[in-house]
């Protein structure tokens, strides 16, 4: 869990942002549904209103330091549990029910710090206090106050005790108290949990080092708040979130350790589930990425030759003469034809064909940098975009291509020779017009003997 966390102040900020969804879940406890069907109680919309209303009670008391008397609206929720019939007992543990309910939203949210937990449970027990009394007076109309203080703790510690794990410990960790809760999650009864340490109940699965760190931090007389995982006596494990306090007497030593818990086993499975499900959609979801970039990948390649086709070069094609008007930077291309490609196919067969053409690519490949734009254009046509190569240069590469298909010895045709158009980009020229400038001098040289380079500025 988190540590770094907001202090009580900020925490109302949180309470509102959620209240929806904590008197929501409220309503719906276990708890407070047991409560009402006991008094057949029928909560209406207007009824449910008053609900929220009480839980902003609560929010003003965190934000402004309240006392629960200076909220006026808490009466009407009061009056409504009193017309019902609640006595104080449940009406305390409707107040616990909703103090668990706000500790359950925000350990989820993983804002609860230790410190700040202790201020909760410090600021809920003065509220009890003081809702007590006035429930009290709202019921009798009367209250003695002189005994209004111990009856109030002991009816909230009740509360408490009903709806958490709780035990005691003697300052060597040796069991002294268990409540009826401990005993009905984890199987034992009292005889075999009282004088024994809490090791009988530890599940195999809790490194050492976890508890180090608890027995560190009580023995410096400071509580301390963390997720053990038990074991049942039937073997089974469950999951809680365990505050340890320790006892001190007026000289200020640790007399007992009172440790109270919440069974959150339930929660503690469900998020393992969500952290399945998620690594299951994540390894789907780069599954999908996979298929998705192999997809483009095959859209964008010829598939006999590897390199680029005529779809993808376009796109790149656009956006370089984008950039050469736009900047003024050089720009040249390459367009080639392999002569006689037709006899070959007519007297090998295309498999030898497809061969050829494969070949002539990989010696291409061998000669371009890795900023030239190679691609098949069709058929036997090959084209390359030369960012930053000036014209010159372009029928250097464009000699070196000719030369290297010219002196290749391909297995099945022997010597091949292939026809070359070349251009640099011109200012203002459009793309249309850059490519047919380059296709003009490629016929130029196929109409004028073939195996030559035809430039044109």
């Amino acid at each position: 869990m988190n540590n770094n966390i907001v202090q009580l102040k900020e925490f109302a900020y949180f309470l509102r942002v959620s209240r929806n969804d904590i008197v929501h879940r409220w309503l719906e406890s276990e708890e407070v549904h047991g409560i009402f069907l006991k008094h057949t109680i029928h909560i209406t919309d207007e009824d449910r209103k008053i609900f929220y209303d009480f839980f902003d009670c609560i929010i003003s008391v965190f934000q402004w330091n309240l006392t629960i008397s200076e909220c006026p609206s808490k009466m009407n929720f009061l009056k409504l549990l009193s017309k019902c019939g609640v006595g104080n007992f449940d009406f305390l543990n409707l107040f616990v029910s909703l103090k668990n309910t706000i500790s359950t939203v925000f350990y989820e949210k993983e804002f609860l710090s230790f410190g700040l937990l202790k201020d909760l449970e410090k600021v809920s027990l003065s509220v009890a206090n003081e809702l007590s009394q006035i429930y009290e007076q709202i019921q009798r109309d009367e209250i003695d106050h002189s005994n209004t203080h111990s009856n109030i703790l002991n009816e909230y510690k009740k509360a408490v005790d009903i709806s958490n794990i709780v035990s005691k410990t003697n300052p060597k960790g040796i069991i002294t108290y268990v409540n009826d809760k401990f005993c009905e999650v984890s199987g034992y009864s009292k005889n075999e949990l009282v004088g024994k340490p809490h090791s009988v109940v530890r599940h195999p699965s809790m490194p050492s080092s976890a508890f180090k760190e608890l027995w560190d931090t009580i023995k410096q007389k400071k509580a301390w708040n963390g997720v053990i995982t038990n074991l049942r006596k039937d073997g089974r494990r469950y999951v809680v979130d365990s505050t340890v306090i320790p006892i001190l007497d007026i000289d200020g030593d640790i007399v007992e350790f009172i440790a109270i818990r919440h069974d959150v086993t339930e929660f503690e499975q469900t998020k393992q589930q969500l952290r399945t499900l998620n690594m299951a959609m994540k390894n789907k979801v780069d599954e999908l990425y996979s298929m998705t970039a192999e997809l483009e990948e095959q859209a964008s390649t010829d598939p006999l030759t590897g390199i680029i086709n005529r779809a993808k070069f376009e796109q790149f094609f656009e956006l370089e003469v984008s950039k050469a008007k736009l900047n003024n930077n050089i720009l040249s291309m390459i367009l080639l034809d392999v002569d006689h490609f037709k006899n070959i196919n007519d007297t090998f067969g295309h498999k030898v064909g497809d061969e050829v053409l494969t070949e002539i690519a990989n010696l291409i490949k061998l000669k371009l940098k890795r900023v030239d734009l190679f691609a098949r254009w069709g058929g036997e046509e090959f084209i390359i975009l030369l960012p930053g190569t000036e014209l010159e240069g372009a029928k250097i590469l464009a000699e070196k291509l000719r030369m290297s298909i010219e002196e290749n010895n391909f297995a099945s045709v022997g010597n091949i020779t292939s026809s070359f158009g070349v251009g640099s980009y011109n200012e203002n020229e459009s793309k249309t017009d850059f490519f047919n400038k380059v296709d003009e001098a490629l016929y130029e040289a196929k109409k004028t003997g073939r195996n030559k380079i035809v430039p044109l500025q």
